[in-house]
């Protein structure tokens, strides 16, 4: 008698284990399925972040890209510093390009009055940069009478 109870506790006790283990198994599966760590949730994440950046990117007006530009900052010792930079302009409409073409002398030279009257510290960080490109398009947008610069973007910028 006593070996087909212990017999009965065995299969209890393993009984036991076995759901025991059904059951954490359950809960991690849920969990790994639901949680943001899930490679199917960031798969989705990103797709999102990537639909939204074409998005954006979808909505930029047609470029239009300024040859380099080399210009001596101003500076209050006797160093030279160079600046180096080539910028794309955003423009509202294609129409804008026959008219930047037949300024472009006149939109290189304020563009180089703009940057010769900035110090290092005057470019330094994203927000003096930021700054910058609003100050070259309000000059430039001053001059057109075809559509409007919408964002001037800094494409290489080397200082020297």
């Amino acid at each position: 008698m006593q070996k087909n109870s212990s017999n009965k506790i065995l299969i209890s006790i393993i009984i036991f284990l076995i759901l025991l283990l059904l059951g954490g198994g359950g809960v991690a599966f849920w969990y790994i399925t639901k949680t943001p760590n899930n490679p199917e949730s960031v798969q989705t994440t990103t797709q999102k972040k990537v639909n939204n950046e074409d998005e954006s990117l979808s909505e930029i007006g047609p470029l239009y890209p300024l040859a380099p530009i080399t210009v001596n900052l101003k500076t209050l010792d006797e160093k030279d510093t160079y600046l180096k930079v080539t910028m794309s302009l955003e423009l509202s409409s294609k129409l804008l390009s026959n008219e930047l073409d037949a300024k472009n002398a006149v939109i290189r030279d304020e563009i180089i009055r703009i940057l010769s009257s900035k110090t290092l510290v005057d470019i330094d960080s994203e927000v003096e940069k930021d700054k910058l490109c609003n100050d070259i398009k309000r000059s430039l947008n001053s001059m057109l009478t075809d559509g409007k610069i919408k964002n001037v973007y800094i494409v290489n910028f080397i200082i020297q």
